[in-house]
Order: structure tokens, then sequence, then C-alpha cells
């Protein structure tokens, strides 16, 4: 249990099952990895998240956290089996810059005032060229900072919720200052845990490709996708289980105590997790029907029962 030094652990217990994530081959990698692509301006998330799956030469992807057209910056794409990972981060935060234009100059000051109502927890209607239900909801905004003003436009940036319009706040803050505005150009910083540092373009995702393909040479596209169970590190909680537990919860059972071999602490009744076998390899993603605290003291006390709902398989 050295790969699980920080959690709860019911017994020892070998593992012969599956690989070790990091000795995955670059194939293998492919076949349940993530690409973290700094989107262009110009196409859509599908279509970006379809050059990506047509460079690779694969038959699926889909992508997390949609990006309009006209908007850039981070977006990662996951790869085949890896797709049945994306709705666990649809609600992950995320961090954009923005320059939003005004209809009239303001001063700083003015500025400041308005952006002081949209902090917190806050009501937002999705505009109306959005696909989702026009209805009103409250999304949480972290931070909203003024970067820099010139003339009519501001640089800003802001740590939202997930779901969040930058769009729809641009308008919002125009009709508090009560000359108008709109979003004039938009960039994603931060999303699903990834910063634009870790993103790479189309261009050097084709080029890398290339390399593999061309020249044998596999670093380079070895090191921009990730393996799945590396994207889900700080996104999801983790579970463990036995050999013996990941075939049956594989083909529709749900997971009882005996399968655990060990857990993280604080997991909430109801809570998603990822469920992993004792080499680290993802197998499935689960609901939990009782806490850690409860599972725990079951355990302690011999008793079975069913711990945790399996949603999602992927193995």
């Amino acid at each position: 249990m050295a790969l699980y030094p920080t959690m709860l652990v019911f017994r020892k217990a070998e593992s012969n099952y599956g690989k070790l994530v990091r000795e995955r081959t670059l194939e293998e990698k492919l076949r349940k990895g993530v690409f973290i692509l700094d989107k262009p301006c110009g196409p859509s998330s599908h279509e970006a998240a379809a050059f990506v799956r047509k460079l690779l030469g694969l038959k699926k992807a889909g992508h997390s956290g949609t990006l309009d057209a006209n908007v850039s910056g981070v977006l990662p794409v996951f790869l085949e089996e890896a797709t049945k990972a994306v709705r666990y981060f649809l609600g992950e935060r995320k961090k954009y810059v923005c320059v939003m234009r005004l209809n009239e100059r303001k001063s700083e000051s003015e500025i400041e005032e308005a952006f002081s109502h949209f902090r917190g927890k806050i009501y937002q209607k999705p505009p109306l060229a959005s696909a989702v239900a026009k209805k009103l909801r409250v999304r949480e905004v972290f931070s909203l900072n003024v970067l820099e003003i010139e003339g009519k436009d501001v640089l800003f940036e802001c740590d939202v919720e997930g779901g969040f319009y930058v769009r729809k706040l641009c308008t919002d803050v125009g009709e508090v200052l009560g000359c108008g505005a709109e979003m004039f150009e938009l960039r994603r910083v931060y999303a699903a845990g990834f910063t634009e540092a870790k993103a790479h373009s189309l261009q050097d995702l084709s080029d890398a490709f290339w390399l593999w393909k061309e020249k044998g040479n596999a670093k380079e596209l070895d090191g921009m996708v990730l393996n799945l169970e590396e994207a889900l590190e700080n996104a999801l909680k983790k579970v463990v289980v036995d050999d013996g537990a990941i075939k049956p919860i594989s083909t529709g059972a749900n997971l009882a105590i005996p399968g655990i071999v060990a857990l993280d602490d604080f997991i909430s009744k109801d809570e998603a997790v990822q469920v992993l076998s004792g080499k680290g390899e993802i197998i499935c993603f689960a609901r939990a029907l009782h806490s850690s605290k409860e599972i725990v003291a079951m355990e302690k006390q011999g008793k079975g029962g069913l711990a945790f709902d399996i949603e999602r398989v992927v193995l």
C-alpha cells in the first residue's frame, strides 16, 4: 500500500491485476488519456476536440467546459475511454482573463464599485446565445479583480464556479454602470486543475505526433498526453479495491465493504469518487452510499453491506 500512504487502510492486499500507471505505453495512454489543448479562437470546442481526435487517429474524444468559438485557452480533451470521466469535471472552478469594452469611459473607482456587486454567490441567467436552459441560477465568483483600464477597455481576471458566463457578467456590469458593456476578448487560463502553462497548441500536437510516427521519437507526445489518473489526482477522492472486487464491479455489481482495501478520509454520503486497483489504475466512478466515517465503523464491526454505487465503468 505504499502507493496510498495518506489513505485509511483496511488491510494489506497484493495486486497482480493490470500494471502501474507510469509503466503504460504511449498507445495505452492514448486510449485512456487527457490532452490539455490551448484552444485557439475560431473553432468551436467540439471542432477543436474533433481536430485532436483526427490528429491522433482515435475513435472518440470529448471535452470538458465548453469555450465559445471566439474564446481561447485551456480546454481539456479526453481521449477514448477517458471520455467517461468528462461529467466529473464539468463543475470544476475556472479562471479567466477578459477584456470588457464599455460604451463610455468610467473611472477606476466607478468600475471597482460595480465589480463589488459581483463577488461571492450571485444570481445569473445564461445569455440567449448559450445552449443551456435560460433559468436563473446561483454561481459563485471566488475573485474578481481589475488588472488594467485603457480608455473604454477594462482588463480583469476572475476565478469562478463551473457554469459561470463571463459574457453575461460583462453585460450585467454595464447595466450597473449605466452605460452598457460587452465582452470584447476572453481567455481561459485555468480549468480542471490545469493552468495554461500545461496546455499545448494543435500545431504542437501535430508536430509531436509526426515525430512519433515518422521518426520513432515518442518523447514529445508522451509528455503532452496525461494519464486519466493524473488528471483526476485532485478532482475526486479515492477508493482502492482488491483484485477480487474488480471483475464484479466492472460487470454491474456495486462495491461492498469486504472488497475495499483503502479509502480517503472525509468522503461524504452521495459524493462521487474514483475507484482504483491496487496498482493505481482507474476502474470506475462511484457514488458513496455512506460517509468514510460510517464505512470505517462498519468495517471494524465486521459488517458487510454495500458502500459505493457504481456509476460509470472505465476499465
